[in-house]
């Protein structure tokens, strides 16, 4: 699974690779992103307690918070962020869908991440594990890292882990968060909540993780290359834009192997995204299901991706011109991100997009907000995307013909 990076990030980006070139997993390695775990070890979940780091327990010198982590999809991408805030010393629950038990040792039940940045082990007697939210106990922090297609779930997994000082962290691809704030206010009955909040938590976040994660098999990720998160507010009843970044930057604070970066507009943010996503994602699954190294060694592949960039920039300039005015405080995409994204891309070896292993596993794709949400977008706002439109309807053929 693979999700884009921020155009502000190129500074991050360079100490996540250090002059390492990536190491790919194989393709027979590459598998989807669930975690098929489901053993429990429940621990305390009191409030939040002082995380020694360098410090001095007596005299309570140089101490860091200790939060309550849900980490809502233990899939590639939520394993890897939720291993590292536990290798922080932070208190991890991880939901699975699944409902088989495999492990690492004998006895059974724990995490192994094999990672570019150093591997992460959690035994089983530390793995807090659980298939339904119910059973865990509400959070500090909620990290949601699931696929758009299964957005619509998001509210009602969430709901058990809230109280109202919660905050809710949500990876995943696409334009979500208009539907999503919507589906979350009718599932907890909220009414009353102006627009921008949210009467169940304190603060929703947007996250895009630009990262290459899979799941080699039940109970072992494999991070093989990058691993930078980014977010946004989607919603908050915070007193000031300034608190719910540094809240954010609070949690990632000294977290091995995951740099971060803070997006003010998150409508930006989530599009600047979209010129990797659309061009890759889409041509990896309109040509059949090809990695990232055919497209960018093929001349007239290469040229089709630099094309859909050139698209989705000019769609996400006119919608955030239509949304903040031509003389709004928002900085226009264009060159700079295209050329980030490309030279990323070189960088990735022969890495499979995850709409890719949708497909070629008959898996349900990322369609509706990863896809056809720009296209109607770009009908609305009047801009003229015709080869993003055609990728987008040969995908939508392929989700006919195999049903997903």
């Amino acid at each position: 699974l693979v999700a884009l990076l921020l155009a502000a990030s190129c500074k991050a980006w360079s100490s996540v690779v250090r002059g390492r070139a990536p190491r790919v997993a194989s393709l027979a390695e590459q598998a989807d992103s669930s975690i098929d775990t489901t053993t429990v070890h429940a621990t305390d979940m009191s409030a939040p307690i002082p995380l020694e780091e360098n410090g001095d327990a007596k005299t309570g010198t140089n101490k860091k918070t200790r939060f309550k982590v849900a980490i809502v999809g233990a899939g590639a991408v939520g394993s890897y962020y939720g291993a590292r805030l536990h290798e922080a010393g932070h208190d991890c629950q991880f939901y699975t869908r699944t409902t088989t038990t495999a492990g690492l040792e004998e006895g059974g039940g724990g995490l192994l991440v094999t990672s570019v940045e150093g591997d992460i082990e959690i035994p089983s007697r530390d793995y807090q594990v659980f298939n339904s939210t119910s059973e865990m106990q509400p959070a500090d922090w909620v990290v949601v890292a699931l696929k758009s297609s299964s957005l619509h779930v998001i509210p009602e997994l969430i709901v058990p882990l809230l109280q109202p000082t919660t905050r809710v962290l949500v990876i995943m691809n696409g334009l979500i968060e208009n539907d999503l704030v919507g589906m979350i206010k009718e599932t907890t009955n909220d009414t009353t909540s102006p627009k921008g909040q949210l009467g169940c938590c304190q603060t929703l976040y947007g996250g895009m993780a630009l990262i290459c994660s899979n799941r080699l098999e039940p109970g072992r990720i494999d991070h093989s290359y990058a691993g930078l998160l980014s977010a946004g507010v989607a919603a908050t009843s915070s007193l000031s834009p300034e608190e719910d970044e540094a809240a954010f930057r609070r949690l990632f604070d000294g977290v091995k192997g995951v740099p971060i970066t803070y997006d003010s507009n998150l409508l930006r943010g989530r599009w600047k995204k979209m010129v990797w996503n659309l061009p890759f994602n889409g041509i990896s699954v309109a040509m059949g299901g090809i990695t990232v190294d055919q497209i960018v060694n093929d001349p007239g592949l290469r040229k089709l991706a630099d094309a859909i960039m050139d698209e989705t920039i000019l769609v996400a300039n006119t919608e955030l011109a239509a949304e903040y005015g031509d003389d709004g405080d928002w900085e226009p995409l264009g060159d700079a991100e295209k050329d980030q994204m490309m030279t990323l891309s070189d960088g990735m070896g022969p890495y499979r997009t995850s709409t890719m292993l949708d497909l070629t596993n008959r898996r349900a794709m990322e369609v509706k907000y990863m896809f056809r949400e720009p296209v109607k977008r770009a009908d609305r706002l009047g801009a003229k995307v015709p080869q993003l439109r055609t990728i987008v309807t040969m995908i939508e053929a392929y989700q006919r013909k195999y049903g997903l």
